[in-house]
């Protein structure tokens, strides 16, 4: 069993491209059988691989002694190993309590703020076949669509996951032929939490159904990945057909051709308007079916009609022509980097004017930074994160999953309070923590003028 993992592990590498010769890895190391059975693994595969291995522990300070313990004992293992450890300690459960996050998505942020900064080619993380199924049952549930079910990549950036090709149970195995021990923690075994009950109490039943359970999971995900890039190329082709580019005036209005629309298969079609929305908006958070009906139904109806949709996208029926506009964005330049910031009390501002409100007006919780001399204008940088529903998510993350081009990422500005951002004007995106909420009492409206 041992061999036949190793070799599974590195054929799933080369034939995946996950790591090329040379190239130095870094494994995030717990001390749990998951991160130590990787460890060892690519220990045993360095030479073959040609690479040079280093380690990372991220100790959230959640457990106590414990959780120093689990640090302990791994670094004594890179030790024996020979390999260097970078150790990192942070305080998930004051983040937690800073930021309105679980406890849970706190940890994650800090742990992936530590990755950021670690100077290697590739991350190794450790995620296995049952966590794959365990994320499949819990997207399934969750109403994620297909992009959630086809579950995590083995490569994402510099991240690599080289043992999403073995199971749980063959971890532990190796791990127990190797004689390599392993910390448990104790957290895993409380159901309160969806995946842990998921793992404990879901997945032993349909292993009970089918003891493939697993296997079969894994390979359905695989399926719904390769119909989902078919689907995303099909995609591009017809958006490109749809589309009349020499009708834009506007940077963000977006003029589809109903005629080619309805040529469509209507599963294409959706994802079509979908696509235009995301592009007319900048982002694609929240952009629901009922929006996407919309849109198609007021292709059907009768030319003159519009819509109103989220983010203040007005869509109107032209003759054979679907018109998409944005609220009026624009590239913002040097001479617009001073937001007019004005308080006011909640009964000065309608919820109407908050929902409707464009990219570049947008009024938050004045509770929640205190003083506006607490707020700067800048570009990206090393770390920056932005509150979301349920947690926190890597500024770097968020861009990616918006579609903003490479080049044009270091050019947006932000407004930010240190390493978490309040607003991202282009995007029309504020932090989820600023929001205006029930209790909130005073408003601070924050505007970039479009002279």
């Amino acid at each position: 069993m041992e061999n036949d993992i190793t070799e599974r592990v590195r054929d799933y590498i080369c034939r995946r491209k996950l790591i090329d010769k040379g190239h130095s890895v870094c494994v995030a190391v717990s001390g749990g059988a998951d991160s130590m059975c990787l460890l060892f693994l690519l220990w045993d595969l360095r030479k073959s691989l040609d690479i040079t291995l280093s380690a990372v522990h991220v100790e959230h300070g959640i457990r106590g002694r414990t959780s120093l313990e689990d640090m302990a004992y791994v670094t004594t293992q890179c030790e024996k190993l020979g390999v260097p450890l970078k150790k990192a300690r942070v305080n998930a459960c004051a983040v937690a309590n800073m930021t309105g996050t679980t406890l849970e998505e706190a940890a994650r942020n800090e742990r992936y703020r530590i990755f950021e900064g670690i100077d290697s080619d590739r991350i190794a993380l450790a995620h296995h076949m049952n966590d794959q199924a365990e994320t499949f049952i819990f997207n399934t549930v969750r109403g994620s669509g297909i992009r959630g079910l086809k579950g995590m990549s083995a490569i994402r950036e510099r991240y690599v996951r080289p043992l999403l090709c073995v199971t749980r149970i063959e971890i532990e195995e190796y791990c127990r032929n190797k004689g390599i021990e392993y910390r448990v923690d104790e957290t895993n075994s409380d159901v309160r939490l969806a995946r842990n009950r998921i793992r404990l109490e879901v997945m032993p039943l349909l292993l009970e159904i089918n003891a493939g359970a697993v296997r079969h999971i894994n390979e359905t995900m695989a399926d719904i990945a390769d119909a989902e890039d078919y689907i995303e190329s099909v995609l591009k082709e017809a958006f490109d057909n749809c589309i009349l580019p020499e009708m834009i005036g506007k940077r963000r209005d977006i003029i589809i051709d109903i005629d080619a629309l309805e040529t469509l298969h209507p599963f294409i079609a959706s994802y079509v308007v979908r696509e235009a929305l995301i592009r007319t908006s900048g982002r694609s958070k929240d952009i629901s079916r009922r929006h996407i009906d919309s849109v198609l139904s007021l292709a059907k109806g009768q030319s003159g009609r519009h819509a109103d949709l989220i983010y203040g996208i007005k869509a109107y029926k032209e003759f054979r022509r679907l018109i998409l506009r944005g609220p009026g964005e624009y590239e913002i330049s040097e001479d617009d980097l001073s937001p007019v910031y004005t308080v006011l009390q909640k009964s000065e501002v309608s919820m109407d004017q908050i929902i409707s409100s464009g990219n570049y007006t947008k009024y938050i919780d004045y509770a929640t930074i205190g003083d506006t001399s607490y707020l700067s204008v800048r570009h990206r940088q090393q770390g920056d994160l932005i509150s979301i529903k349920g947690g926190r998510k890597r500024l770097k993350e968020l861009l990616i999953e918006e579609k903003i081009p490479v080049e044009n990422r270091d050019r947006m500005y932000l407004i930010a309070i240190g390493s978490e951002i309040v607003w991202i004007p282009e995007l029309g995106r504020i932090g989820e923590r600023f929001k205006v909420k029930d209790n909130t009492e005073r408003i601070l409206r924050m505007e970039i003028k479009n002279d």
